[in-house]
């Protein structure tokens, strides 16, 4: 407990508004009562924020609790329930996200800058071997910071020294209540079972191992504050208009291009950069090497994009594109069209066009809603989408495969797929031979 204290005191909080998470269980009451007992030598003003995530039929005692517990100290009590989830489904994401908005809203009301939560040991020991099993950033294998300013305000964490048991035995000789989650045991959620079946085992090896996982933290936030003090220099002059570089970035050592692309999904990703883990990292970092045009799928909905030594993250919906086409283009799947008046080829990767039939210059772009294409031998138009689906084009690559138009908009070939009817049999007059591959 000392460390706690000692910890709390050096805040320079005297005299100030502070806002508490307090959820009604065993860490975030201990939290609130050592609050409790610096309020009056610190000059302190305490706000209890509660969120109700209406997910257990004991919370609705358990908040009426916690505001009881508040008002026999003296305290403000600030409340809010999650009345629903999107699309009816909890998600420790979406909650953690209207949680996170709520303190928000309260360190604006109080101005104040300083939210203190129960976060404690065994917590900073499941974060870090959860990520070392899923893959992270390299804060992120850190687990948790005991101080964070990501939103703007400082977001404190002062149980870190101590275990769930010695927070739990506290309260017990302290005689003060708290609430008991039964769903803690529920091995259907990840961090129950690293709680109930790893840390137990650790704990045999060494009963003081959380010390270790606090230094462990420590000295990677501090390797990573390094690192990201050179690569920010880097960051600066590798991303522009939210495009990286390539010239610049694969001259990089490979740490600071690992930063560097941590940073930039970051920045891309906010609060749902727990989408990303190491894989996608390695992975973009492959592709960049390469330097060749491609598109490639990122989570939630995202494509990299690399194209004219340019790499960029966007979303599905907006890779949109339209060139002008002359005499060859590279695309943003990594393939080409070209004219190729000396190929024999008769297949769907070719098509023979009459200059004299088209209005110039020709345009390759992606689809749009509604295009239609009047497709060679058959009568009538049909919708571009219904091609696609015939040909059983994967729907991932639909939004940007390539399709090619004169100026007035006629779309005259898709390129793989179908041909229109402006392609002429080798019988017939043509100038101009398009190939894609």
């Amino acid at each position: 407990m000392n460390d706690v204290y000692k910890f709390i005191e050096e805040l320079n909080i005297k005299n100030k508004t502070v806002i508490a998470a307090i959820s009604g269980g065993p860490d975030s009451m201990l939290l609130l009562d050592i609050l409790l007992s610096l309020k009056d030598k610190l000059n302190i003003k305490i706000v209890v924020a509660h969120v109700h995530h209406n997910l257990r039929k004991e919370s609705d005692e358990e908040a009426k609790k916690v505001q009881k517990f508040s008002k026999t100290h003296n305290l403000i009590f600030e409340f809010m329930k999650i009345d629903e989830y999107p699309n009816h489904e909890f998600s420790e994401e979406v909650a953690r996200k209207i949680r996170y908005e709520f303190f928000d809203k309260l360190i604006e009301k109080y101005k104040t800058d300083i939210l203190f939560t129960g976060h404690h040991a065994d917590d900073l020991i499941e974060t870090i071997l959860m990520r070392i099993s899923r893959g992270s950033t390299l804060k992120g294998y850190a687990g948790f910071e005991e101080i964070s300013t990501d939103r703007g305000y400082k977001i404190v964490r002062p149980l870190i020294y101590l275990t769930k048991s010695e927070i739990e035995d506290i309260l017990i000789k302290k005689n003060i209540w708290f609430a008991k989650d039964m769903s803690n045991k529920n091995d259907k959620y990840t961090r129950n079972r690293y709680r109930k079946y790893i840390l137990p085992e650790l704990k045999k090896e060494n009963s003081n191992i959380h010390y270790k996982f606090i230094e462990y933290n420590k000295k990677l936030l501090l390797a990573n504050q390094y690192i990201k003090t050179n690569a920010l220099k880097v960051y600066k002059k590798c991303v522009l208009n939210n495009e990286i570089n390539i010239d610049i970035f694969n001259k990089q050592q490979e740490i600071i291009k690992i930063y560097i692309i941590e940073e930039y999904l970051k920045n891309i990703y906010n609060e749902k950069i727990t989408k990303i883990n190491s894989n996608h990292v390695d992975m973009i970092i492959k592709n960049i090497k390469k330097n060749t045009n491609m598109i490639f799928d990122l989570p939630d909905n995202k494509k990299g994009i690399i194209e004219y030594n340019k790499f960029k993250v966007t979303k599905v919906d907006e890779l949109e594109y339209d060139y002008t086409f002359t005499s060859s283009i590279k695309l943003p799947n990594g393939k080409t069209i070209k004219i190729d008046n000396s190929t024999k080829l008769t297949t769907n990767y070719v098509t023979h066009l009459n200059s004299k039939d088209l209005k110039f210059p020709l345009h390759v772009r992606s689809r749009r809603p509604n295009d239609k294409m009047t497709v060679k031998n058959m009568l009538g138009t049909k919708k571009i989408n219904d091609i696609f689906t015939d040909f059983k084009l994967p729907k991932e690559l639909r939004n940007t495969y390539p399709i090619v138009t004169d100026d007035t908009g006629e779309i005259i070939w898709i390129p793989g797929i179908k041909k229109s009817q402006f392609d002429m049999k080798n019988t017939k007059k043509y100038d101009i031979i398009l190939k894609y591959d």
